[in-house]
């Protein structure tokens, strides 16, 4: 514990310059949740670093993996999810901060005034989220709502974890999900800024001065890909060894 208390006072200098203590964002759910007669259902969302020293090879960060602050964000149309992001389509400048730098505000500000997004808010807004600490937060739903997340993969030059198939639906049916929806993640890759192997290269965050962005040589692939999707020379951690997400209606 002790190493990662000492590992967060060093990636907040890094990742948090422009997002360090920012107020947590929400807004109400849209009006038809209020105007419904159906009971909303409160769900704890839990995302928890699972990475472990030596993870990947790189002597940054003692070879785990960072999760950046980002947003989540609660819809019911296509639209919102777009709002969020849009595979296979260029990042828009909230997602590629998030992607690039860990910097959510912007991204936060924009879903906050989005009319398709029905609640949305700053993922761990006082520090990245490292192994032992995870971050929760509450969304309330009524069956049809998608949930989405942002967090960036910090070890990395513009990846971000996301929820796939245009977020996940918090309800079976009638439903509401229950436990561990990891599964139900992918890895990103922004296509904003050429990739180099996870915690190397002088381009990625860790790597960077504080409070800088838009470091590097922009990606020819200039869309939102899934990393499973690139053909990388490189090893990529799997999902699970990174993050787990549960979801528990209260």
């Amino acid at each position: 514990m002790v190493l990662f208390r000492t590992l967060r006072l060093a990636l907040v200098a890094v990742l948090l310059s422009s997002t360090f203590g920012c107020r947590e964002i929400l807004h109400d759910i849209l009006d038809d949740i209020h105007d419904d007669e159906e009971e909303p259902t409160t769900f704890i969302v839990t995302v928890e670093n699972v990475s472990e020293p030596g993870l990947i090879d790189t002597d940054r960060a003692n070879g785990i993996v960072p999760l950046s602050p980002g947003v989540f964000a609660l819809y019911k149309t296509t639209a919102g999810s777009k709002a969020v992001f849009a595979p296979h389509m260029p990042a828009d400048e909230g997602t590629e901060l998030i992607a690039e730098d860990g910097m959510a505000m912007v991204k936060a500000d924009q879903l906050a005034g989005e009319e398709s997004i029905g609640m949305s808010g700053i993922l761990s807004p006082d520090g990245p989220i490292l192994p032992g600490e995870p971050y929760s937060f509450e969304v309330t739903a009524l069956p049809g709502y998608y949930l989405q997340v942002v967090t960036m993969f910090v070890q990395s030059n513009d990846w971000f974890y996301g929820f796939n198939d245009g977020g996940l639906p918090l309800f079976d049916g009638d439903e509401p999900i229950y436990g561990d929806v990891t599964e139900y993640i992918s890895l990103y890759d922004a296509g904003t800024e050429a990739d180099t192997a996870p915690g190397t290269g002088p381009d990625q965050v860790l790597a960077q001065e504080p409070g800088s962005s838009n470091v590097g040589p922009h990606d020819e692939v200039d869309v939102i890909k899934p990393v499973a999707d690139r053909d990388f020379d490189f090893h990529v951690p799997e999902n699970a060894s990174v993050i787990k997400i549960t979801v528990k209606p209260k």
